[in-house]
């Protein structure tokens, strides 16, 4: 299907600027001001008589913390400033990056147990909501299907590299892929999440607007700070792990996503049960066993959670990989 989120010059929403502060008048050049006082106190300084010196001194104290007080105004305001220019650039960037009319976003999904899925359906709830003009990319989203053999690979070849694979990105704590249920990766590595955690993830961005069980939206944001902290959950300053948000299929499985590192599009995360299946499928059904690079840059452009260790232990234990790095090794 299409991409429908193609950049138009009418998608873009007509959005009010927001006020800029302010300046009350017109100072004095604010170096000319500074030059006028240090004359001031060196002048007090030189007069010999005390009580007339100290006098003085007081008057130019004054006239400094004068000084001072409208240079901490001026600070304020150009906060303020900044502050407001940021907002309406954040706003164009947003546009830029993948607006579309809420009336023109389609729904729909295409399922097949042998095939990949494809997820069309917008968001009903996302904590990209907290900023007002949130949008969201409406680029078809993959689901890596199960392979049990292909690129010349049996099915007794592929389930050892699976069993491979998954040895030796756990460190040894999985010995064999049917192993995988029971495993638990560490709540840190944010890169590496089981179906039970990925389902933790989504519920948390799913109330994080609203709160649930009990506690208001800032208490519940309060109990989960440190995933806000990992995850970032925003649509501006768009980067790594920015813009959380869900995708839901029509059955009513929802998918947690965020945007891709320019914005343009929203990519999946993986739970730790498809990331051999994905990899599989772009390092040896599409770009033929070619090397780190190349399998990384298309990883980047599908996969929220599919960083440079685990493309590198795919690739180690790699079986074709391997046969010709030893046949170089001989030649």
């Amino acid at each position: 299907m299409a991409n429908s989120n193609k950049f138009k010059s009418d998608d873009v929403p007509a959005l009010p600027p927001p006020p800029l502060p302010e300046v009350a008048g017109v100072e004095e050049d604010f170096s000319t001001s500074l030059e006028r006082l240090r004359n001031e106190v060196q002048q007090a300084k030189a007069i010999p008589e005390e009580s007339a010196r100290e006098t003085a001194l007081l008057s130019a104290l004054k006239n400094c913390r004068k000084c001072l007080e409208d240079a901490e105004e001026a600070k304020v305001i150009a906060t303020r400033r900044v502050t407001a220019a940021k907002e309406v650039y954040e706003n164009a960037a947003q546009a830029l990056s993948g607006y579309t009319p809420l009336n023109s976003r389609v729904a729909g999904i295409g399922n097949s147990s042998n095939k990949r899925a494809k997820i069309e359906k917008m968001p009903r709830v996302s904590v990209a909501q907290l900023a007002e003009d949130a949008s969201y990319p409406t680029n078809t989203l993959y689901l890596p299907p199960s392979y049990t053999q292909g690129g010349s690979m049996d099915e007794g070849l592929v389930s050892n590299f699976r069993d491979s694979f998954y040895r030796q990105l756990t460190g040894g704590a999985v010995q064999s892929a049917a192993d995988l249920d029971g495993f638990v990766p560490p709540p840190t590595n944010a890169n590496l999440k089981s179906k039970a955690q990925l389902k933790e993830w989504i519920y948390i961005a799913e109330h994080w607007a609203t709160g649930v069980d009990g506690l208001d939206a800032g208490q519940f944001r309060a109990k989960h700070k440190t995933w806000y902290s990992r995850m970032k959950p925003v649509t501006y300053k768009l980067g790594r792990r920015t813009g959380i948000h869900i995708r839901e299929t029509d059955d009513g499985t929802k998918y947690l996503c965020r945007h891709s590192k320019d914005g343009s599009k929203s990519i999946i995360y993986l739970e730790i049960g498809q990331v051999f299946d994905a990899l599989f499928e772009m390092h040896v059904m599409e770009l033929g066993h070619r090397g780190r690079d190349a399998t990384k840059n298309l990883a980047d452009e599908r996969y929220a959670n599919l960083p440079d260790a685990q493309i590198r232990a795919f690739l180690d234990a790699c079986p074709a990989c391997a046969a010709r790095r030893t046949a170089r090794a001989f030649s």
